[in-house]
């Protein structure tokens, strides 16, 4: 990925109307008192190459109330190039690229961010990530830099899962067949016993053939049904093909540009080339259907053949039913239940094929979740590569750590969910048994019903466990939760110890600065894109500045612009910055009130950020006594 640089913004209306900057790479730290735009100015900068992509509602609202009016201009180039690009941004309407020979860009999506990579934070932001241990705010921030990569192994993910959606629902359909086929086969009872039972006639020869033509009756049953299943099929196949060629063939004559638009030349050879496509689709739409036209002909010609040696076959029973009348009753009562054995005999042959289908479900979903699991441990290795970069690159006090399926925030709500209606009490004791069980697991007791085995592994008691177990079966579908995401988690931790005595501490343990200095080197170090931090002091422990954030940005503002907006002296002064911008307000506009380098700006920065040039001397006096 090309390296970008910001170059120079220009904002015409709004709260910052006549704001014209030129930005250097390095540091850059913009300044000034509450209210004078600072956060403004980090908003039109990440709009300028973002667009409203990511802010929250409140800063939305800070966009839309002060550059809602406002048409910002900037100007972004290639590292080691002197070439320009250009943004125009008017709010609710679609950015404008020019490219450096000053003709409009096509084809690019500025409101991806994927054109113009630009990192940009708020304080709230970065506390909210901190404080996230499970959840995917920690996880983008690794997933972003590979961003390309993990999406097409999404993809694959995403595809196994939908093949494994795709074969739940073929189990839990099986599984239905074979349960109606069971009730089917209760309702015959057992009929070869009964059979059996039955005195066999004198006149044997009469009774079988009676017997051979009532199975005969079962077998046209269900040769009649079977060939209006495949006409009906086909009808709807006919009928679905002419409406979807129809409906988008319509869509695809309509015409392209209005013929009063310049673009009419350019767009009437691709709308000649729509028609010839439909065209093509209306003629291969029409030989299909004319191939299942024959089809359906053929098989009303077999159904009306079918339908004639029925009849026949049906006259033939009838003869013998009558001719049989002088057999007696036992001869009659064996027919019926000689009819009886060859229902359950079909019902029989249609469990034993639903029994191996749901068998060779069953192994499909095995190697189907292999190749789903295989594919998300192939996003976890990226992630600890990625984490181990960072690691590398933000310094020896923070670091940052994968720990694979740690992260069972999902698993946890599911769980939650499946103890509805449960009517237990201590939720959070009986999930922190549930959770011993994986998620395999778990489903394989609710598929099975496995009282035992559950007690077993939850300790849970039979009574409660009964309750628990029975609701989870009735809320949650058990072969949705055997393939439920357990989610990496990612650690970032701060040493608050020495080098020789190090003591690391999850972000989310510390304290509010401590939280946004442990996240800060890594937002340095995570790419080498613009990057935006809007007042991190808010939270910022000073204690930890000098050692870990401002050696992080003398070490890394070589090789990326950063842009904060501060109010503390340590970030300007002690990283260096190359340009110091100083902005302040009447209370209805904000403007640039200086800008330039350190010495340039030295009073503004005693008396913005030091508190004053008499507090200024009071510190230094003081420390110089001690």
């Amino acid at each position: 990925m090309p390296k970008w640089f910001l170059n120079k913004v220009d904002i015409v209306g709004g709260f910052l109307s006549g704001l014209s900057m030129e930005l250097p790479r390095g540091l850059v730290c913009i300044i000034g008192p509450r209210g004078s735009g600072k956060s403004t100015l980090a908003e039109a900068l990440r709009y300028a190459m973002s667009g409203t992509k990511g802010p929250t509602d409140e800063r939305y609202s800070l966009i839309k109330a002060n550059l809602g009016q406002s048409v910002i201009t900037a100007t972004a180039q290639r590292e080691h190039e002197s070439s320009l690009f250009t943004i125009r941004r008017v709010f609710g309407q679609s950015a404008t690229l020019i490219g450096p020979d000053g003709k409009p860009v096509s084809g690019v999506d500025l409101d991806r961010g994927t054109f113009f990579p630009i990192d940009a934070y708020s304080a709230d932001r970065i506390e909210k990530i901190a404080v996230e241990t499970l959840g995917e705010l920690r996880r983008d921030l690794l997933d972003e830099l590979r961003a390309d990569e993990l999406h097409e192994i999404q993809l694959q993910v995403s595809k196994h899962r939908r093949l494994l959606e795709a074969n739940a629902d073929a189990i839990y359909s099986t599984e239905k067949a074979i349960g109606d086929v069971n009730e089917r086969i209760e309702e015959l009872g057992d009929a070869r016993a009964q059979l059996n039972a039955l005195p066999v006639p004198s006149d044997n020869e009469s009774s079988n053939a009676l017997v051979e033509a009532s199975r005969q009756q079962q077998f046209n049953r269900e040769e009649s049904q079977n060939i209006e299943e495949a006409y009906s099929a086909m009808a709807k196949f006919r009928l679905a093909l002419k409406e979807l060629i129809a409906e988008y063939a319509e869509q695809m004559r309509r015409p392209l540009s209005v013929s009063e638009s310049q673009n009419s030349a350019t767009l009437s050879p691709l709308y000649r080339q729509l028609a010839k496509a439909v065209d093509i689709i209306a003629e291969l739409g029409e030989r299909i259907d004319s191939e299942a036209s024959d089809a359906q002909k053929y098989l009303e010609s077999t159904k009306e053949n079918l339908r004639t040696l029925h009849t026949t076959q049906d006259a033939d029973f009838a003869r013998l039913q009558e001719k049989n009348q002088a057999v007696g009753a036992a001869v009659r009562d064996r027919a019926r239940v000689q009819q009886s054995v060859a229902r359950l005999e079909t019902l029989e042959r249609q469990r034993t094929l639903a029994h191996e289908k749901l068998r060779e479900l069953r192994e499909q979903r095995k190697e189907m979740r292999v190749d789903y699991l295989l594919e998300r441990e192939n996003i976890s290795a990226i992630r600890e590569a990625v984490a181990a970069v960072l690691q590398r690159e933000a310094g020896n006090k923070v670091r940052v750590r994968i720990s694979r399926n740690a992260d069972s925030l999902e698993y946890q709500q599911t769980l939650l969910a499946g103890l509805k209606g449960a009517r237990v009490k201590n939720h959070d004791e009986i999930l922190r048994a549930l959770m011993r069980l994986r998620p395999e697991q778990f489903a394989q007791i609710l598929l099975e019903d496995d009282l035992g085995e559950f007690i077993d592994l939850t300790s849970l008691g039979a009574e409660r466990g009964r309750r628990i177990l029975d609701s989870c079966r009735e809320n949650l579908n058990a072969l949705a939760l055997e393939v439920i995401a357990i989610e990496d988690k990612i650690s970032i931790e701060l040493n608050v110890g020495t080098v020789e005595e190090p003591n690391f501490k999850d972000a989310s343990e510390l304290s509010s600065g401590q939280k946004c200095t442990a996240l800060l080197p890594i937002l340095m170090a995570r790419r080498d894109t613009p990057l935006i931090i809007d007042q991190p002091e808010d939270n910022l422990d000073n204690h930890f500045i000098y050692e870990t954030v401002v050696e992080t940005i003398k070490r890394l503002k070589e090789r990326r612009q950063m842009i904060f907006v501060t109010h503390n002296a340590n970030i300007p002064v002690l990283a260096e910055a190359g340009l110091i911008i100083v902005l302040e307000s009447d209370g209805r506009s904000g403007r640039i009130a200086k800008s330039g380098t350190l010495n340039d700006c030295k009073d503004e920065i005693i008396d913005l950020l030091e508190g004053g040039r008499e507090a200024f001397e009071l510190r230094r006096k003081k420390y110089a006594a001690e």
